[in-house]
C-alpha cells in the first residue's frame, strides 16, 4: 500500500531562511505518528510545510500520491488534510456553536447539521459549552473545539501541533483520549509533542525524533519506549 504521506528531500523555512534540511519520511494510512525533539528542532515548521504555511525550497510532499508542495493552504485542506496549530486555533469572540458553523460554512445545511452533531457526540464537553464564546473556554476546551472544527470536513490526515501542551493533567488525559479515538477510527494522525512525550508515544504507532531541522530517528513507538536512553533521545543529545 502506498503511504498516505510521503516527504522526500524536503528543505523548507521562512523567506529565504531554511529551517528543515533534506527531510524525508513516509506514513501509511491509519497510523499515528508522534514527532518529538527539543525546542527549535523544526517540528512545527515540518507541520506548517505539509499544510502550506511556510516556504518549500526543494523536495516533495506527497499526499495520497499527489505532490502538494507549494499548494495554498486552503487547497491542501480541501484535499483532505486537517491542521490544528498550537495557538490561535479558534474564534475567541464566537460561541462554540458559531465556531463549528464557521468551519462547516461550505457544507449543505443538512450535512452541516449532521457534522456538528457528530462533533458534539465526539466531544460531549462542547455540548455543555455550545453557547459560550471561545475566550471563556479553558485551554483544553479550546483544543477540543479546534480539533472538532478540523474534523468537520472529514480529513483523512489530521495534523496536531502540541495539542496538550500547558493543559491541566485531567484535561491532558481527556484530550489525549479523544485523539486516540480519532486515530482508532481510521484517521491518520501526526502529533507534535512538546510535553508528556512518553504518554503520547504510548498512544502512537511510530515516532520521529527531530533535531536542528533534520530527522535523527524514525522507529516504532514500542522500540522508542524500550530505549534505555529515551531522555537523551527526546532532548536530541
Amino acid at each position: 500500500m502506498a503511504p498516505i504521506l510521503s516527504i522526500e528531500g524536503l528543505t523548507a523555512g521562512y523567506g529565504k531562511l531554511p529551517v528543515l534540511h533534506d527531510v524525508s519520511l513516509a506514513l501509511e494510512q491509519g497510523r499515528m505518528l508522534s514527532i518529538i525533539g527539543p525546542n527549535g528542532a523544526g517540528k512545527t515548521t515540518l507541520t506548517r510545510a505539509i499544510c502550506g504555511q511556510c516556504t518549500v525550497m526543494s523536495g516533495a510532499i506527497r499526499y495520497d500520491g499527489r505532490d502538494i508542495a507549494g499548494w495554498p493552504g486552503q487547497e491542501i485542506a480541501r484535499a483532505g488534510i486537517g491542521y490544528v496549530p498550537q495557538s490561535n486555533n479558534v474564534f475567541r469572540a464566537l460561541t462554540v456553536e458559531e465556531n463549528l458553523e464557521m468551519s462547516s460554512l461550505l457544507m449543505e445545511r443538512a450535512a452541516q447539521k449532521a457534522a456538528i452533531e457528530a462533533a458534539y457526540a465526539r466531544f460531549p464537553r462542547l455540548t455543555e459549552r455550545r453557547r459560550q464564546v471561545g475566550a471563556s473556554l479553558s485551554g483544553g476546551e479550546r483544543q477540543m473545539l479546534a480539533i472538532a472544527s478540523a474534523l468537520l470536513s472529514e480529513p483523512r490526515l489530521l495534523i496536531l501541533d502540541e495539542p496538550v501542551s500547558g493543559l491541566a493533567p485531567s484535561m491532558t488525559d481527556e484530550v489525549a483520549h479523544s485523539i486516540s479515538q480519532i486515530a482508532k477510527s481510521g484517521v491518520t494522525v501526526v502529533w507534535v509533542a512538546e510535553e508528556n512525550p512518553q504518554m503520547i508515544i504510548g498512544l502512537s504507532d511510530e515516532v520521529v525524533v527531530m533535531t536542528t531541522g533534520t530527522i535523527k530517528l524514525h522507529q516504532s513507538a514500542q522500540e522508542m519506549l524500550a530505549a534505555e536512553n529515551f531522555r537523551e533521545i527526546f532532548l536530541g543529545i
